[in-house]
């Protein structure tokens, strides 16, 4: 009886412990912003989030997947400059790399942009 009531209460106190979730209501929003074009302010509204929930899986999946998307907004879009487009994708790459750093498509991409500038014999930025 004495061992069953210490392990309800090792469990009561690990569930009570565990970190907090994400809300799921300003994650949806946040995300939506980002699948919009919204990238600046959904990744904002993700910080945010991650203030209070700095260990949600599903936030950080959202975060890995809106630099992802940010990255690839500079990285291919023709309109913007080259002096322009690869320090931004680059950034958002490296964001990617920081949450997480086997991301193979934030690597080739940040890679790219690197031999990109190595090529043309420019410092590569550090943003």
């Amino acid at each position: 009886m004495k061992y069953s009531l210490c392990i309800a209460f090792a469990l009561v106190l690990v569930i009570g412990c565990s970190e907090p979730k994400a809300d799921p209501e300003k994650l949806n929003h946040a995300n939506a912003l980002v699948n919009t074009g919204n990238f600046e302010e959904g990744i904002k509204e993700l910080d945010e989030i991650a203030k209070s929930s700095p260990n949600d899986l599903a936030l950080k999946q959202s975060l890995i997947s809106a630099h992802m998307k940010f990255g690839h907004y500079f990285m291919f879009n023709d309109t913007l400059a080259p002096k322009v487009k690869y320090p931004s994708a680059l950034k958002h790459y490296r964001e990617v790399l920081k949450l997480d750093p086997n991301n193979q498509d934030a690597k080739d991409n940040a890679q790219q942009i690197t031999d990109i500038y190595k090529m043309m014999g420019k410092e590569v930025p550090t943003v």
